[in-house]
């Protein structure tokens, strides 16, 4: 077994569970970094709200992560550890590159650019071919990220080199 079990705690997944809880205070730690805002802007959601909030996710799942395996051999499934050797197949390692290059293009491209294209490339690469549901997709889902958060939060986002924003 790859990860030995202590009752019901899988002593690998506490390991990474340990690890990702460290990233996550490291995180928090940064969030008190954040300039504070001036009480004239004050009204809206304060800039350290949505990381806090993925943070704090982030944290309960890591929380949770160690008792997975409890969970699942009690519906029967005990293959976790077997699961788990399969290897990464590349094209998650492709994935992970378009999603950085996309994201570091974000400052130029502006944030509704980069979420157009996040939406029409990664598709592309799982294979998608039907070109109007991704097409409604890449445009749509943006699109009403951006209004409701826009409109709906009043959450400004940098409009990019094309100056296109839904503010």
């Amino acid at each position: 077994m790859r990860g030995s079990v202590l009752g019901r705690v899988h002593r690998t997944d506490l390991a990474l569970s340990l690890a990702i809880l460290a990233l996550v205070g490291a995180g928090f730690y940064l969030c008190t970094t954040f300039e504070e805002v001036s009480p004239l802007f004050a009204d809206t959601i304060p800039p350290d709200f949505f990381p806090r909030l993925m943070l704090s996710v982030i944290g309960v799942l890591a929380v949770l992560l160690p008792f997975e395996h409890a969970v699942r051999s009690r519906r029967g499934d005990s293959g976790l550890d077997e699961d788990r050797r399969d290897t990464v197949r590349p094209i998650a390692y492709v994935t992970f590159a378009a999603a950085l290059v996309l994201v570091a293009a974000a400052e130029w491209l502006g944030t509704y650019l980069t979420l157009v294209a996040i939406c029409f490339a990664l598709p592309l690469l799982w294979g998608e071919r039907r070109w109007k549901p991704l097409a409604a997709f890449a445009l749509g889902f943006p699109t009403a990220v951006m209004i409701l958060f826009t409109q709906a939060f009043q959450i400004y986002f940098q409009p990019g080199v094309f100056g296109l924003n839904l503010n």
